[in-house]
């Protein structure tokens, strides 16, 4: 018969093993940078106060000074974001007067009021997350960021020098306005102001890496959605992972529950290599379920694979700097060379 306290002294070795193992995977899964030294000067304005705070109506002098104060978003915010016509002065202005007169655009802006009295939480995880940024990108300028109401239109938009975050669209998943709009309740569900951060992320990787460049071949989406989740990861690495991909906790834990039946079905599918996107478009796409898997299985399970490959192949080559991960075109090489093998 064996020892009783051989039996729990041989337990507490294998609990502190597997302690030491999670904690240090945690951590090097974490991609925690010190930002201490990181200094970044980011502007930050609230353009939708500054809009309902004009006088009525609005006039051609009021046009000419938001113009003034928000030189590279005005004129964008009119004609892209609520798309209206944004000619001479004048005419902006009497456009613009049925826009913030608009009963229904009021009782938006009042409820975002209402839900964002202030910011100062948000510009510090931003300032946060920019400094990131700026340590993976110490050439590229750090933009400005302005908030806006959109009628709906945009979450986040970006330019060259800032970008702009429609705060009607994280009103909260059980904001009134959200069902009349006709939106799936997956996307509902996202609208909510801890996903800010991430869709912001999410608007800076794209702009500089553009999706409808990237070939229509199933790998060589997946390991961009791989390497945009990647990204998140460095560029947020205290956010969890179920607001990275938008999962709930039940639906990481069935990922990695069923990640080698995952990974068998495409291969025996023959979806890795396949240039037909109505074959494959289902596994990239988001929404509430997979079709064609079990009710249980979330969406964009290509986009999980993809994040787990990217993962892998940066872990096989650590002294790789991001930029050299996103400049790389080759889809096959990034998952020949990961070593990836599902649950690992």
């Amino acid at each position: 018969m064996l020892n009783k306290k051989y039996i729990s002294g041989q337990i507490l070795i294998c609990f502190f093993i597997f302690f030491i193992f999670y904690f240090t995977s945690c951590r090097e899964t974490k991609h925690e940078i010190d930002t201490s030294g990181i200094s970044i000067n980011i502007s930050f304005s609230r353009f939708e106060k500054d809009l309902f705070s004009q006088p009525l109506p609005v006039t051609s002098s009021v046009v000419a000074d938001l113009r003034n104060q928000y030189p590279d978003f005005f004129d964008l915010f009119c004609t892209r974001i609520i798309r209206i016509h944004a000619g001479d002065d004048s005419t902006t202005a009497s456009n613009l007067n049925m826009f913030v007169t608009d009963h229904d655009i009021i009782t938006i802006y009042k409820k975002t009021v209402q839900i964002f009295p202030d910011l100062d939480w948000l510009k510090e995880d931003l300032t946060e997350m920019l400094k990131h940024y700026s340590y993976y990108f110490p050439e590229k300028p750090v933009p400005g960021i302005v908030s806006y109401i959109s009628a709906f239109n945009y979450t986040v938009i970006t330019t060259d020098s800032l970008t702009g975050i429609g705060l009607d669209m994280y009103l909260g998943r059980d904001c009134e306005f959200y069902p009349g709009l006709g939106l799936p309740q997956y996307k509902i569900s996202q609208l909510s102001k801890e996903y800010i951060v991430r869709d912001v992320i999410k608007a800076l990787f794209q702009s500089d890496y553009d999706p409808d460049q990237v070939s229509n071949e199933f790998l060589s989406q997946i390991i961009y959605q791989g390497k945009l989740l990647y990204y998140t990861d460095l560029m947020a690495p205290g956010m969890e992972d179920t607001l990275k991909i938008g999962y709930t906790a039940e639906q990481v834990k069935w990922c990695f529950n069923n990640e080698s039946n995952i990974w068998g079905f495409m291969i025996e599918n023959n979806l890795l290599y396949s240039k037909e996107p109505s074959r494959y478009i289902r596994y990239i796409n988001d929404g509430m379920t997979t079709p064609g898997l079990p009710k249980e299985s979330p969406a964009k399970l290509g986009a999980w694979i993809g994040w787990k490959i990217v993962r892998a192949y940066m872990s096989k080559h650590p002294d790789l700097p991001l930029k050299g991960l996103l400049e790389e075109k080759d889809a096959q090489k990034i998952l020949a060379e990961s070593g990836y093998k599902p649950g690992k």
